[in-house]
């Protein structure tokens, strides 16, 4: 197993990225607790085309509800990848890389890690999804300002007794003021002359303890109706906007939601395409370097609130859809961030990178 390690001491915090296995992160420690929950043990795990950690799910997340479709002006056909994953049903689902092996990878610093993959030059990957460009991803550690200190369920004289302890054995750091982060950006650069569709997403398994008396925040967002076969169902008629809020992490869920990118300027966030709705549409070239910042703040954000510890997602930019995961009984809860819905690309419901252009979305976890 090939698994890289990059490790930010400021926020101690470790992730770990087995760059063989489709470069999935398999562990994500801040102050040696783990964030990350798996199926099954590692060794296992690394093996199967089962989904755990934070896997990249590209060029498509979730499912696709045929083989045969046509995006960007070229027809698809995915039945030429006899080891494509599928789901119960046999549609497609999550993409082509859960384990593909081959990146070229780079650290340019200890806490941070690069991996890109120039689509073109590897033959099974195009001759599924003939759409030649460069993909790269860059996970980054860091520390960012808490800015909900005071909102974490069950703060009290337990919670400052905790923080005392820490400032003694650390007093550079005060953790109640402070947010151990993880920020994973992905691009996708149309640099062979060709346009490119924009369909992909993460899905990170976060840790859920004590799940009965655990809260989820979610951000405003609008339902969107899924058949029992978790594909879209057509309606001229969507879902009302739903407005932040706070419920139990008790009911199982399995659920997808268009995210209301516009921050509180009423201006999109960095490249968000939810209101996109034909593939024929161009995205833009990526946004400016510091959209990152200034979105950080508006940005909308999904939390699961437990045992006075926060985990956030943050959408910074590019994803216009959320997946919620939580199966009955299982300990963990994935916010999935996507650039489309599911089965955007065979229902005509993506964007496309135009020949010459670059795509940048990202998103942040963050532990308070």
């Amino acid at each position: 197993m090939d698994a890289r390690i990059i490790r930010c001491a400021q926020s101690q915090s470790q992730l770990v990225v087995h760059t063989d296995a489709g470069c999935v992160a398999t562990s994500w420690q801040v102050r040696g607790q783990e964030m990350l929950a798996l199926p099954l043990a590692l060794a296992e795990f690394v093996k199967s085309q089962k989904t755990g950690g934070i896997p990249l799910l590209y060029p498509y997340a979730n499912r696709l509800r045929t083989d045969h479709f046509t995006a960007a002006g070229k027809a698809v056909d995915l039945s030429r990848d006899a080891k494509l994953k599928r789901d119960a049903n046999g549609f497609p689902m999550h993409g082509l890389l859960i384990r593909w092996p081959d990146w070229v990878i780079s650290q340019p610093a200890p806490d941070e890690l690069e991996a890109s993959i120039v689509w073109g030059d590897h033959a099974e990957l195009f001759a599924a999804y003939p759409f030649a460009h460069t993909l790269r991803v860059r996970w980054k550690l860091g520390q960012g300002k808490n800015e909900n200190a005071n909102q974490i369920a069950g703060q009290g004289v337990n919670q400052i007794a905790d923080q005392s302890k820490h400032l003694q054995t650390n007093p550079s750091a005060d953790q109640s003021a402070l947010a151990s982060t993880l920020t994973v950006t992905t691009i996708i650069e149309a640099d062979k002359g060709q346009d490119v569709p924009v369909s992909f997403g993460w899905h990170p398994y976060l840790v859920l303890n004590d799940r009965a008396n655990a809260q989820l925040q979610l951000p405003a967002r609008r339902a969107v109706a899924l058949a029992h076969n978790g594909l879209p169902i057509s309606t001229d008629n969507p879902e009302s906007w739903l407005p932040a809020g706070t419920q139990s992490a008790v009911a199982p869920l399995d659920d997808l939601f268009q995210l209301d990118m516009r921050g509180t300027s009423g201006v999109e966030l960095g490249n968000s395409f939810g209101e996109l709705k034909s593939s024929t549409q161009v995205a833009p070239a990526s946004a400016p370097q510091n959209v990152q910042a200034s979105n950080e703040k508006s940005a909308p954000t999904a939390a699961i609130i437990a045992q006075r510890q926060r985990i956030e997602m943050k959408f910074l930019s590019g994803y216009s859809f959320m997946q919620i995961y939580s199966p009955t009984g299982t300990n963990f809860v994935c916010f999935e961030p996507m650039t489309a819905t599911i089965s955007g690309l065979c229902d005509d419901g993506v964007a496309v990178v135009k020949a010459g252009e670059t795509f940048t979305a990202a998103f942040e976890l963050r532990v308070l």
